[in-house]
């Protein structure tokens, strides 16, 4: 009777040990979701807003370019952004309504580099000398018609097709940056 026990003893040692463990899971840490997705986002590579995200309506089909495609985009400027760690960038263009028969578009641009040092350094090079901080948008800088921003590896450049634009590059803008968080 008493070797009966010990073999019940030793079969119910693994089952044991499993419900320890697997208690101990249970009460480890888990990483908070919002944290995970800023993550997957930022493994993903550069986005740019929805057209109602930003307040335009509509926008282009977006075309994408890496580091063997970026000179069919940029041919005279494809050296600076390659020397700085680029990695891919997202084009489109979004149409803001305006006055009747007078729309406007913007060209957005969103680059991402190996590290958050090239994007810095890019956007210090490209920004406008006139241009004057974005209230409320950390790191972007605008005059009448372009935006520069960035946020962590990426670098966005927003250039207006016509005058006045500047309440839609600021729409814009904010709107990238939202998605940026």
């Amino acid at each position: 009777m008493a070797r009966l026990r010990v073999r019940h003893a030793l079969l119910l040692l693994p089952l044991v040990l499993v419900a320890v463990w697997l208690a101990a899971r249970g009460c480890a840490a888990r990483d908070d979701p919002a944290d995970v997705l800023r993550a997957l986002r930022a493994a993903h590579g550069p986005t740019l807003p929805a057209a109602g995200f930003a307040g335009a309506s509509a926008r282009s089909e977006t075309s994408s370019y890496n580091r063997e495609t970026l000179y069919e985009y940029i041919d005279g400027a494809a050296e600076s952004y390659l020397a700085r760690g680029f990695e891919r960038c997202l084009v489109a263009t979004y149409t803001f309504a305006g006055a009747p028969g007078a729309a406007l578009d913007v060209t957005a641009e969103v680059y991402r580099f190996a590290a958050p040092g090239g994007a810095r350094e890019q956007m210090l090079a490209e920004r406008p000398g006139a241009a004057t901080p974005m209230p409320g948008i950390a790191d972007a800088y605008a005059d009448p018609s372009t935006l520069v921003a960035i946020r962590g590896r990426d670098y966005l450049k927003l250039t207006a097709l016509a005058s006045g634009a500047e309440k839609a590059l600021a729409g814009l803008a904010a709107a990238w940056a939202r998605e940026q968080q």
